[in-house]
């Protein structure tokens, strides 16, 4: 490993930076076409977490700009309602590599560069495995902020209105459309329908081909009628997108959502390391401490719709 050629056990900080680099080169390759990750800026609004939790909340109501053509008239006065707060505990995420003085001082640096690649693989893993757990559950396990399930048919905003951004059905042609236009006519936390487009459509990794066909296919999918394809052809910049963490709960279900939605991906620390010298170790061993901190939550549905695909 080329930094590490020397006739003496390496120095502490050259030992990590070397560590550190295969790290990075593994974060990088990891990305895949069509994959999402946690990362990945349309499927999880992004955020940063300054402290250990996050409290969030709502506002809304007052609906539509109030129209007039008397700037003398006295305004209707509208009550600003807001659900109780929803706090998020940021989870610390951890693991130890030992790495023994004399793999070092011998210049098994092979096997050491194996071991590192294969811990940021179960890091990155274990990242996205938390994050998609969110928009699986969100039939029956997540929560959003108004204390209902995610994907539910009854929500209730900001300015009072029942929301319902749940649909079912197996994803076809017909089903995505019934699941857009739902997303389309969904009003948000002031009870103003802004016209929600899609940005993103989530499946499972084994219906990640059938998302392919039927939402960029030229044309229409499932019939034998030549129409072009409206979704390829009006959401070209709706990108179809899996995770393999989703077939765990279903490989069925989809989701659909646009950018600035409410499942929220807090970061507090990215990953990052630490090596701790050998002298101080019963074992004779280095350790490479890989930590993070971080926490994906569904704060509201806002912009998103699940459907169970059933």
């Amino acid at each position: 490993m080329d930094g590490l050629n020397r006739d003496t056990s390496p120095s502490l900080e050259l030992v990590k930076t070397a560590l550190d680099k295969i790290r990075d080169e593994q974060v990088l390759k990891n990305a895949r076409t069509g994959k999402a990750e946690a990362t990945d800026p349309i499927v999880f609004t992004q955020d940063k977490a300054t402290n250990a939790a996050v409290v969030s909340t709502t506002q809304g109501g007052g609906g539509y700009f109030l129209k007039t053509t008397d700037d003398l008239a006295t305004a209707k006065a509208v009550a600003i309602k807001s659900p109780s707060p929803k706090t998020t505990i940021i989870a610390d995420f951890k693991k130890d590599l030992d790495v023994a003085r004399t793999f070092m001082a011998d210049q098994q640096h092979s096997s050491v560069a194996k071991a590192v690649r294969a811990n940021v693989a179960s890091w990155m893993a274990s990242r996205d495995r938390n994050a998609f757990n969110v928009w699986a559950g969100g039939f029956a396990t997540n929560q959003t902020i108004d204390g209902v399930y995610l994907f539910s048919a009854s929500h209730v905003n900001d300015n009072g209105d029942t929301v319902d951004n749940l649909e079912s059905g197996a994803l076809t042609d017909t089903t995505l459309n019934t699941s857009i236009v739902t997303l389309r006519n969904q009003v948000n936390q002031t009870g103003v329908k802004v016209g929600y487009e899609p940005d993103f459509l989530l499946t499972s990794n084994a219906g990640h081909k059938n998302g392919m066909t039927v939402a960029k296919s030229v044309l229409r999918s499932g019939t034998g009628n030549n129409d072009l394809n409206y979704y390829s052809e009006l959401f070209p910049g709706m990108k179809v997108v899996y995770n393999q963490f989703l077939d765990e709960t279903s490989t069925v279900a989809y989701f659909i959502g646009c950018q600035g939605h409410g499942v929220t991906r807090f970061e507090r620390e990215s990953l990052n390391t630490t090596m701790v010298s050998w002298e101080t170790q019963r074992n004779d061993c280095y350790i490479y401490k890989l930590r993070a901190r971080e926490e994906v939550d569904a704060i509201e549905y806002s912009g998103t719709l699940g459907s169970t695909g059933a």
